[in-house]
């Protein structure tokens, strides 16, 4: 891990950190190999959330901070979306506003549960997201041969309760979502893949509104992830392309049971 820096005491009473060159680079390089991992495979924050723990910053601020540095790469996503939205506005302003109620209580826990709370649960919410990234895989294969009736009602619901998640934690939020969505509309992958940009996005706005006011945010390590995160959905795809998706996926994963495993030790 890189070395914590100097730190000082705000008027709030809040601890700031300074942050050193290396602590800058490793943010940067982290969030370049966000957006590809995510324009790839999906799962990109099992990178950047260690990457902002390893700045010295606690769970809770790394978990607020890399929700906010991970909205630019939602926003490209679900603008390249927009021919497969075509004939989906109805159903789409429906499920967003189920993601954005579900994000609001999602966030809502977050921020004002006990920071022990999250801490404790941190470990386990990144061996879930390992686990969500890993069965990836079958999900997708599983939504692709899946012919179910439309089931809004069932759908609303279920977008609602994944969202929750998405707005207390997030990492492994897409994968669920397309699940939900498989299971409950006789639709094309990308058609169905073109609505869970869409509700990831809003889930992520949501939760970057309010943890900007609220929480214990480092804006300079969202703009250094955020940017990053730029760069590599545009640039650094080709490069994670070059390696077969199993490969990528299980470096993923293998980063985020070391990161659980190092975030129960230290609990």
């Amino acid at each position: 891990m890189a070395a914590p820096g100097r730190a000082s005491v705000g008027p709030s009473g809040t601890i700031r950190r300074s942050m050193d060159v290396a602590d800058a680079a490793l943010l940067a390089a982290a969030g370049v190999t966000t957006g590809a991992i995510n324009a790839v495979a999906g799962g990109g924050s099992l990178v950047s959330f260690p990457a902002l723990l390893a700045t010295g910053l606690s769970p809770l601020s790394a978990n607020v901070t890399n929700l906010i540095a991970t909205l630019p790469g939602y926003l490209s996503a679900a603008a390249t979306s927009r021919d497969e939205l075509a004939g989906q506005r109805a159903r789409v302003r429906v499920l967003a506003l189920s993601a954005g109620l579900g994000a609001i209580v999602g966030t809502t826990l977050l921020l004002v549960g006990p920071e022990d709370t999250f801490e404790a649960l941190a470990p386990w919410l990144v061996l879930l997201a390992c686990a969500l990234l890993a069965a990836q895989p079958f999900v997708s294969k599983w939504v692709a041969r899946v012919h179910h009736h439309t089931a809004p009602t069932r759908l609303v619901v279920s977008v609602g309760i994944a969202s929750i998640y998405g707005g207390y934690f997030g990492a492994g939020l897409g994968i669920v979502l397309l699940a939900a969505l498989g299971l409950t509309l006789e639709e094309p992958m990308q058609r169905l893949n073109a609505i869970k940009q869409v509700l990831s996005l809003t889930v992520a706005v949501v939760s970057a509104v309010a943890v900007a006011i609220f929480g214990p945010v480092s804006w300079l390590g969202v703009a250094l992830v955020g940017s990053g995160t730029m760069v590599g959905g545009r640039v650094g795809v080709g490069v994670a392309r070059r390696l077969p998706d199993h490969v990528l996926r299980g470096l993923v994963i293998t980063l985020g049971v070391t990161v659980a495993v190092v975030l129960l030790i230290r609990g």
